[in-house]
């Protein structure tokens, strides 16, 4: 269990449809996205996404909470709002707040000249301008190398392997969804629906349980 908590931060952090998709096509509209996070089968917590677009601006809003309990006693507990602003398919600032089991980490970013300026708990320091968040709502991850970590602000590698298309029962309906392997710090499978929206991502914890974050109705 020691090793829980990172497997649950990274995996929460990275679980969340692309700035250009259908879910954020009317300018002015706000769309809400909702998943649940379980962990064997039994849900641990919920990550909601808000989209907003105005013109060529998105804000993304992504709020995750989670807690695992063993014996009524929660021995695990997983918080983080972020906020993005992009503009057309860029970053333009970021600003995330996570508890990670009591340990709290601040992060923000914004673009300054051909740089993103990145403040993480006070350290401050300046990546690639294309650089995008480490977080799956934006399918265009899947065509990065690197991403910024929101929770701590470190640019971690990543590497796809493209599965190609198959079915997906979410929700009680089977549906055609894309499959990617995406490995960051740690692997996970992930499925988005023929919108590009995120449907699914299934990590092996190093406990050896399965944690799933799957589109819900509520």
């Amino acid at each position: 269990m020691r090793k829980l908590p990172f497997v649950l931060g990274i995996a929460v952090a990275v679980c969340l449809s692309t700035v250009t998709g259908a879910a954020a096509q009317a300018d002015g509209k706000v769309t809400t996205l909702h998943f649940a996070v379980t962990r064997n089968g039994e849900q641990i917590g919920s990550t909601t996404l808000k989209l907003q677009r105005n013109g060529d601006q998105t804000v993304a809003e992504t709020a995750t909470n989670v807690q695992v309990k063993i014996a009524f006693l929660t021995v695990y507990r997983y918080e983080q709002r972020l906020t993005e602003r992009w503009v057309g398919d860029r970053l333009d600032a970021l600003s995330a707040v996570t508890d990670d089991n009591g340990s709290i980490h601040r992060v923000s970013a914004t673009r300054s000249g051909d740089k993103l300026a990145v403040n993480a708990d006070g350290r401050i320091s300046r990546v690639d301008p294309a650089m995008m968040p480490a977080n799956l709502w934006n399918v265009s991850l899947v065509r990065m190398t690197e991403a910024l970590d929101p929770k701590d602000g470190s640019v971690m590698p990543v590497s796809v392997v493209d599965r190609g298309r198959e079915q997906l029962v979410v929700q009680g309906r089977a549906l055609t969804a894309h499959r990617y392997s995406i490995r960051t710090t740690i692997p996970q499978e992930v499925w988005y629906d023929e919108n590009q929206r995120l449907l699914k991502v299934e990590l092996r914890g190093s406990d050896g349980s399965t944690i799933n974050t799957t589109r819900s109705a509520t």
